[in-house]
């Protein structure tokens, strides 16, 4: 049954009732209030003839607007969303404008005189810059991004968003083609000796290192293409991002999805799948300012619902809600509590291969028992060698302490603090 508490703001990652069952959080050092805004561009548009159009760029950015809307003091919406778009989501196609140059200036222009004010305030303003849709790289090896008139390129992002940004952290996420090259440079670029000295200070103006603040998620780190999976109408990459930073990615659960989590999530979600077309690169770099920045803090957004999948209750999983719109997937280790983060006043399905339960959010700060839930039988179905490969292999490997630790310890990474897990004694 939904707890009648709402999660803390302040001392505790999420100390609800649930079923007479007790989950709370050591409490840590009082910190700024951190306020976060979200640009969200979604393009299913191509500049480049060669490029088909894509069909789920549009599907992709409004569920991250969905994601983002109850979190963020603002969040932007750039996309023309098709006619099953909005049929889905209905009402949103009235906070949406087109993704065009003018509207990302304009857009940013505004989200800047927030986070100046926000700043004075004594607070710490984050933003999420998110593209999905189409990239490409130039001839001179520069990446850009496709908005309906005309390329976004690496020098935008550095000039028109990284440089004269106000926010404290911000986190880009991206999913395109040639990403990294969105936002790396690689190799020599094809120009005559004289003009070497004034291209070496362009790039070094533009070179990550130079923006400690900003951390970075990537869906390809070489000149593939991005993944479509039409059983969910939405890009692999993203409605992986989403799933983590919903909380299925938050391996020591302290609330916070941090970015070897994420990374660690997306590998372990993708690891199963053989069929070379649907292997995804990824590139993830924190802010190198703080490497422990959360990119999600769920212990601060009690304007969000809560699912709790208790100890016990494991196995591949996914939560879709009743418009038919996949919220997130998962795949659980029994042996450990799991919270996600959902949209509230609506109702879903947590669903498995053959069963399924539903369940409603009422209102914000609502929290659901998934060990509760009535189950019955259901049928998934789908068609195609890549869709059988995603069906069958994505998610296929359980994440949790086990995996993340082995996989931080190949990369390199620093890991996230480790406990016993969530205190669930009555």
């Amino acid at each position: 049954m939904p707890s009648n508490r709402a999660p803390s703001r302040l001392t505790l990652w999420l100390p609800l009732l649930v079923g007479g069952l007790v989950l709370a959080r050591p409490a840590r050092a009082a910190e700024p209030e951190r306020v976060s805004y979200a640009l969200i561009i979604a393009n299913n548009a191509g500049l480049d003839p060669k490029q088909a159009p894509l069909r789920y760029a549009d599907d992709d950015g409004a569920r991250y607007y969905e994601l983002f809307a109850p979190q963020a003091r603002e969040t932007v919406l750039l996309s023309v969303l098709d006619a099953e778009t909005q049929a889905r989501h209905p009402g949103l196609a009235a906070h949406t404008q087109p993704p065009t140059r003018a509207a990302v200036k304009e857009s940013l222009a505004r989200l800047s005189a927030r986070m100046k004010e926000d700043k004075a305030a004594g607070k710490v303003p984050v933003l999420y810059f998110i593209f999905t849709g189409h990239g490409q790289r130039g001839a001179a090896g520069e990446g850009s991004v496709s908005l309906l008139d005309g390329p976004f390129t690496r020098t935008d992002l550095y000039t028109q968003v990284l440089s004269p940004s106000p926010a404290s952290f911000i986190h880009l996420i991206v999913d395109a083609c040639d990403s990294y090259f969105f936002v790396n440079s690689r190799g020599a670029l094809p120009v005559g000796p004289a003009q070497k000295v004034a291209v070496a200070q362009l790039l070094a103006s533009r070179e990550l290192d130079k923006f400690p603040q900003v951390g970075v998620v990537l869906s390809t780190s070489s000149a593939q293409e991005s993944h479509e999976w039409s059983a969910i109408s939405a890009g692999v990459f993203s409605h992986q991002v989403r799933s983590a930073l919903a909380g299925a990615a938050d391996v020591n659960g302290d609330g916070r999805v941090e970015y070897s989590e994420l990374t660690a999530f997306i590998a372990a979600a993708s690891q199963g799948v053989e069929d070379v077309r649907g292997r995804l690169d990824i590139f993830a770099r924190p802010p190198a300012l703080d490497r422990s920045a959360p990119l999600t803090d769920l212990s601060r957004h009690a304007a969000m619902g809560y699912l709790l999948v208790p100890e016990g209750l494991g196995g591949r999983m996914w939560v879709e809600d009743t418009r038919g719109v996949r919220v997130a997937d998962f795949h659980k280790e029994s042996q450990r509590p799991m919270v996600l983060a959902l949209p509230p006043d609506r109702s879903y399905y947590l669903r498995s291969e053959g069963r399924e339960a539903r369940l409603t959010v009422p209102r914000a700060g609502a929290v659901v028992d998934g060990g509760s839930l009535s189950w019955s039988s259901s049928a998934v179905a789908s068609r195609g060698s890549v869709e059988e490969a995603f069906r069958d292999k994505l998610f296929s490997v359980p994440f949790g302490p086990s995996f993340y630790s082995g996989y931080v310890a190949s990369q390199g990474q620093t890991p996230v603090a480790m406990d016993d897990g969530p205190d669930l004694s009555p």
